[in-house]
């Protein structure tokens, strides 16, 4: 690529920038692009989780994403200048540009690593319910697997149909992960030491057999007592899985990410794709972001995940009902209106669709499809944004499937061969529909080439046979490339005008065909280079096509945004203006205000309302202004991301005022509490606000000049800080529980807005578990060492720590836990819910310790090993040191400088040991139950013996 335009393109052409009022040309002398420039590395990408019941909700009741004026259309973006999709991270042309040989798409995105058949599988997850139901495994080689399975009495619908769906997917150009149909007995199945099973409700608890039995026994039995699954192989970075797509924004983490999903043509074609496949539950919990480094660049690759509810299938529902493909869950009043008039006798042609009747197929037909009256059941921004020459480009990929390409990729569903007879002459008579349907949308000319001195095109309905033979007028003109305007005519006909080869080398023409219908018509633009002319770009125009340069106006109902004050907006306002900047867009800041997610706003809006209604005052009492006029800017906007950090969810990151450091200091409203050492790394000087909860955290950096700003609203007392949710994101989620009230309690005038539409959440809101999100640890569970004696006194520090561990959680010998317990640590116990605390008297230490042991017991209910009772806890700081050793997977274990340790320790008295070692030790781990938090030792040796001198919960 030449010059500097690798970004320029980036703004150019993935914004969608290329407008009547942009500056610069039309085409550059590399265009057309076949891929997207090089990426901007991703450097802080952000995990999140959406919910099934609330997308659809939001989908159907609200209008998401930005959509067509009334007086014109918005172009589809993300495209090279022949209309082509780019070969990138979100799409790679296959099929469709290079035909694809029968082997290449049974290959599909990978055939040679099915589960490891040679040795038992781990399961890791089992969830019976929700969402795409399922079991999580690993296989002897460590590969993880998610499997899927059909619906008792219909072997082989769900599990074909994300074989053959996602395949068909992957040769159309979208991103999707490897699957393979295997057939196994039970035996195969084992508990994994860390397995997990999935309630009704969501939660998760340590996994037993029995779970695995009673989900086997809901699958189809097969011959010889075994079980057909297709297994989902998840990519080899699942440790950077980053949870779905929206079908419409942008991604606030990714500077790649620069279209509106809405207007991108990969996702508007995909309606055509949908249709054809019965893909009815296509949406955003289908699909996966999953981190990547490629070529050494970090970048964001955007994957197609669960295709089960396709062509006949409705997954563990079994098959389709007949609504499926042909109505929104929630139907147009009009539809239901008519049907209640008519007594239900006006009955639409889908209702009256052909079927198979053999259970593998499900409801999949062709003779009442229609592929525009086709919809999902939700409805999709793209989808519903969808423009003539969208679904042009999208059919052309469809008609590329001869019919032997179709049987070779249903042959992957391992149907009998009724119903692949059946499937594949429905997809067959579908993809004519199709054809016949869009190539009649727009002028269908293809493969514009130069045959000698002359023009030469294919007509791809007549071709097909959809169209009878026609006559073209072709008219070529010069074209302007400075001010994208056509000039004067210079010949007609489909032979080159002699004008036309005779112009300057870096010169442009043009030529317009049109078959009788001038408003349907395509422009072919040629730039002179060498004594040739070479296509440069192709346009499509068809009746009703009114270009619109600027977005449509910001509708004034949007009641979210309208909702903020005056100090709110303009702080907002400065946050859209960096976020333009730096993607070249002009979005308002009530569309930008649109695009974030609920989560997002409602963090945004919280904060700043506690930050606007936070009075500052010295010891006098002197006035030292709002704690929201210390803010110069925001940076980043957190909202709820699922499998991060309490530390990384639910806050604004922020530039400060210089001397807001110093403010705080004086200020009678905040106290400085212990550097943030374990979390939120990069911000460790720690301000808390006084007063019991909530109250507000401000984490400022070094420099004092940026700060990470959250609201705690659950009570730090331990024990109950460990499991009530303190510890868990969900503190900070104003839309929690009673977070609500007892945020106007103290910061009166909040409005709950987003009640209206979502209802109030959860008071702890739970990890929703993913089976293509799970990070569980693999393997067996570490062994235990043979149980010490009451009084041992193990060398190493690793050895005291577990056996402390073990005592405590495993065997529940408390009396002999409480032996590495140091008196220095008995004033760590915390009986006051104030944020700054009271400290428990000495005398009721050893009492109330034992308490909290058998309170975590009692939570956690009984385990045979550390390794289902706690996990260690992950380092935020990749630089700080930590120590190897045979339990690493249970808890973290590593050196801690004694200036650091000090803050931690909870007596005044001076501390035993530290003078003469220097050194201080932390273990850290997690307990592993929902809303369980993370807890922090701090050990020492006191008499030659390891000692914990401190402890207390780490709070995010």
């Amino acid at each position: 690529m030449s010059r500097i335009r690798t970004l320029c393109v980036a703004v150019a052409i993935l914004a969608g920038s290329m407008l009547a009022t942009a500056q610069g040309p039309r085409f550059y002398p590399d265009d057309p692009l076949p891929r997207e420039p090089r990426p901007l590395p991703v450097s802080e990408p952000q995990r999140r989780a959406l919910s099934a019941l609330l997308e659809t909700i939001s989908s159907n009741l609200r209008t998401r994403g930005q959509r067509h004026p009334p007086d014109g259309v918005l172009e589809s973006q993300g495209v090279n200048t022949l209309g082509d999709v780019m070969d990138g991270d979100w799409y790679v042309n296959r099929h469709g540009m290079r035909r694809m040989t029968p082997a290449e798409l049974q290959r599909g995105p990978g055939h040679d690593r099915p589960p490891d058949l040679t040795s038992p599988w781990h399961v890791l997850v089992v969830k019976p319910f929700g969402v795409n139901p399922g079991l999580l495994v690993a296989d002897g080689k460590r590969d993880l697997y998610i499997l899927r399975f059909d619906p008792l009495g219909a072997d082989g619908l769900a599990t074909g149909a994300q074989m053959v769906t996602s395949q068909f997917f992957y040769a159309l150009g979208y991103h999707v992960a490897e699957n393979y149909i295997v057939r196994f007995d039970r035996s195969r199945l084992m508990v994994d030491a860390t397995g997990q099973a999935v309630s009704t409700a969501g939660h998760a608890r340590a996994l037993l057999a029995d779970d695995i039995d009673r989900f086997i026994k809901a699958v189809p039995e097969g011959t010889g007592r075994t079980y057909r699954a297709v297994a989902t192989r998840l990519p080899e970075v699942r440790g950077a899985l980053l949870g779905p797509y929206q079908m419409w924004g942008t991604r606030s983490d990714d500077p790649n990410d620069t279209v509106p999903h809405e207007h991108r043509r990969d996702l508007r074609g995909m309606f055509v794709f949908a249709a054809w496949l019965n893909f009815s539950s296509v949406r955003a919990v289908a699909t996966q972001d999953i981190l990547a480094s490629i070529d050494g660049v970090p970048r964001i690759r955007h994957y197609l995940v669960d295709f089960t509810k396709s062509l006949g299938s409705s997954m563990f529902d079994g098959a389709k009902l007949a609504w499926e493909g042909n109505q929104t869950v929630l139907p147009p009043a009009g539809a239901i209106g008519k049907s209640i008039a008519t007594l239900g006798l006006s009955t639409p042609a889908w209702m009256r669709e052909k079927s198979s009747g053999l259970p593998e197929v499900g409801a999949f037909g062709s003779s009442a499809f229609d592929p525009e009256a086709w919809t999902p059941v939700d409805p999709l921004p793209p989808f519903v944004n969808r423009l003539p020459d969208d679904t042009f480009w999208a059919a052309r990929q469809v008609m590329a499937f001869s019919d032997e390409d179709i049987r070779a990729i249903v042959q992957l569903g391992q149907y009998s061969k009724p119903a692949e007879d059946w499937i594949t002459a429905t997809l067959i008579e579908r993809r004519n529909r199709i054809g016949r349907t869009y190539f009649a949308r727009v002028l269908p000319l293809d493969r514009f080439r130069l045959e000698g001195h002359a023009l030469a095109f294919d007509d791809l309905a007549v071709a097909s046979g959809f169209a009878r033979p026609r006559t073209y007028t072709t008219t070529w003109y010069r074209f302007d490339n400075a001010k994208n305007a056509l000039l004067e005519t210079i010949g007609a006909g489909t032979e080159i005008p002699p004008e036309a080869l005779g112009i300057a080398e870096g010169s442009y023409v043009a030529a317009r065909v049109h078959a009788g219908a001038q408003a349907m018509n395509v422009t072919v633009y040629f730039r002179k280079k060498a004594d040739t002319l070479q296509i440069a770009g192709i346009d499509r125009s068809w009746p009703g096509k009114n270009v619109v340069t600027l977005p449509p106006p910001a509708r004034a109902d949007r009641r979210a945004y309208a909702d903020l004050m005056p100090r709110q907006q303009e702080l907002f306002q400065k946050y859209v203006d960096s976020y333009n900047a730096t993607r070249g867009s002009r979005y308002t800041t009530e569309e930008v205000f649109e695009r974030l997610t609920v989560s997002e706003q409602t963090t945004f809006y919280a904060i700043t309302h506690a930050l606007l209604r936070t009075s500052l005052t010295d010891s006098d009492g002197g006035d030292l202004g709002l704690a929201i006029d210390r803010i110069e800017g925001v940076n980043r906007i957190a909202g709820q991301y699922d499998g991060l950090g309490g530390d990384q969810q639910f806050r604004i990151f922020v530039a400060l005022k210089p001397g807001t450091r110093e403010l705080l200091e004086k200020s009678r409203e905040f106290f400085r509490d212990h550097e943030n050492t374990v979390y939120h790394i990069g911000f460790p000087v720690s301000y808390r606000q006084i007063g019991k909860e909530p109250n507000m955290q401000m984490s400022v950096s070094a420099d004092g000049l940026r700060a990470d700003i959250d609201v705690d609203y659950r009570s730090s007392r331990s024990p109950q800080a460990l499991f009530n949710g303190h510890l868990t994101a969900s503190n900070s989620d104003v839309r929690a529980g009673d977070n609500p009230r007892l945020h106007n309690a103290r910061w009166s005038g909040l409005i709950l807005w987003w009640q209206e539409t979502f209802g109030k959440l959860q008071a702890s809101l739970a990890k929703p578990v993913d089976l293509a999100n799970t990070d569980r640890a693999m393997g067996p569970a570490t062994p235990l060492p043979p149980n010490r004696p009451s009084g041992a006194s193990p060398e190493k520090l690793e050895d005291a720590a577990q056996e402390f561990l073990t005592d405590r959680l495993v065997r529940r010998e408390y009396d002999q836990a409480l032996e590495f317990l140091s008196p220095q640590a008995s004033a760590c116990l915390q009986m006051s819910d104030d944020a700054r605390s009271e400290a428990l008297d000495a005398a009721g230490a050893r009492r109330e310790a034992r308490r909290l042991m058998a309170y975590a017991s009692t939570r956690l209910g009984r385990r045979t090993d550390l390794t289902s009772a706690i996990v260690a806890f992950t380092p935020r700081n990749p630089d700080r040191p930590v120590t190897d050793h045979a339990f690493k997977r249970e808890f973290l274990l590593g050196p801690v400088p004694e200036e650091e340790a000090r803050q931690y320790l909870c007596s005044q008295a001076a501390p035993r040991g530290a003078g003469a070692q220097g050194q201080y030790y932390a273990v850290i781990f997690t307990f592993r139950v929902d809303g369980g938090g993370t807890l922090g030792t701090l050990w020492d040796r006191e008499g030659g013996r390891w000692k914990i001198v401190s402890y207390q919960p780490l709070v995010p």
